[in-house]
């Protein structure tokens, strides 16, 4: 950002000298439209240090916003698989004890058949 801006800076600079130089003004005229010149210079830079700023003020406040929802967001997610986890314990047990029930019968009817 600080090359763009000393860019900036440089080619209004070197753009009015070259102005000063070229135009058929008198020395009166021409110090006159330096100081004018100057004045929009400073101007134009003092905004661009303005904008610069508030787009830096803006990231900042963006990276706040986000790092409060994704903490926000992890607790939420957090809790949700909790709460998952709690609500499908009983039943993974049950389907334990269903496995465990049929593969009992299998070896029962197997032993039985090989008898």
């Amino acid at each position: 950002m600080k090359h763009f801006i000393l860019g900036t800076l440089s080619g209004l600079v070197a753009g009015g000298l070259y102005g000063l130089i070229n135009t058929p003004r008198s020395g009166k005229e021409n110090q006159q439209a330096l100081k004018n010149y100057a004045d929009e210079t400073q101007d134009h830079l003092s905004d661009v240090t303005d904008k610069v700023n508030d787009l830096k003020e803006s990231i900042n406040q963006l990276k706040t916003e986000v790092s409060f929802v994704q903490n926000d967001v992890m607790d939420e997610m957090t809790l949700i698989a909790k709460e998952f986890q709690h609500e499908a314990e009983p039943r993974l047990r049950r389907i334990q004890e269903k496995t465990e029930k049929i593969q009992t019968q299998v070896e029962e009817t197997t032993d039985s058949i090989n008898y």
